[in-house]
C-alpha cells in the first residue's frame, strides 16, 4: 500500500522581498504626502514631522527589499539586517502603542495596529523563508 502526501507549494521568499518592497514604497511616499493631515485624524501627540521622516527612510528601505528581492543569493548577513530591521519596526510600533493607544482617535488606532500586524506578518513569512533565500 502507498501513501501519498500533499505538500503546500512553497511560496519564493524573493516574492516576499518584492511584495514588501512594494508596499514598504507606497506606505512610505503615503506618509510624505500625507503626514500632517493624518497627525491630525489620528489625533496623534508627536509631530507630524515623525510620520514624514518615517515616510523618508521608508523609500530606501524599499529600495534595499527590492535589491534582496533581485538578488539570486543574498548573504546571511545581508537578510539578517533585514530581518532586525522588520524585528525593530514591530517593536517600535508595539512601544508606540504602549505609549500612545489612550490618545489616538479610533482609526489612528486601526492604522497603527494595522501596519504593525502587516509587518509582522511578512516578517514571519521572511522568517519561514530565510533558509531556503541564502541557501
Amino acid at each position: 500500500m502507498t501513501t501519498q502526501v500533499q505538500t503546500l507549494p512553497r511560496l519564493d521568499p524573493h516574492f516576499i522581498y518584492g511584495f514588501d518592497a512594494l508596499g514598504t514604497l507606497a506606505f512610505g511616499v503615503a506618509l510624505l504626502f500625507t503626514a500632517a493631515p493624518l497627525t491630525e485624524l489620528a489625533v496623534w501627540a508627536l509631530p507630524s514631522g515623525f510620520l514624514w521622516v518615517l515616510g523618508l527612510l521608508l523609500v530606501p528601505w524599499a529600495a534595499f527589499n527590492l535589491w534582496i528581492a533581485r538578488s539570486g543569493r543574498p548573504s546571511r548577513v545581508v537578510v539578517a539586517v533585514n530581518i532586525i530591521g522588520d524585528v525593530i519596526w514591530v517593536a517600535g510600533t508595539a512601544a508606540l502603542l504602549a505609549i500612545h493607544a489612550t490618545g489616538l482617535s479610533s482609526l489612528g488606532l486601526a492604522l497603527l495596529v494595522g501596519q504593525g500586524i502587516a509587518v509582522g506578518g511578512i516578517l514571519a513569512l521572511k522568517l519561514i523563508g530565510r533558509n531556503a533565500l541564502v541557501g
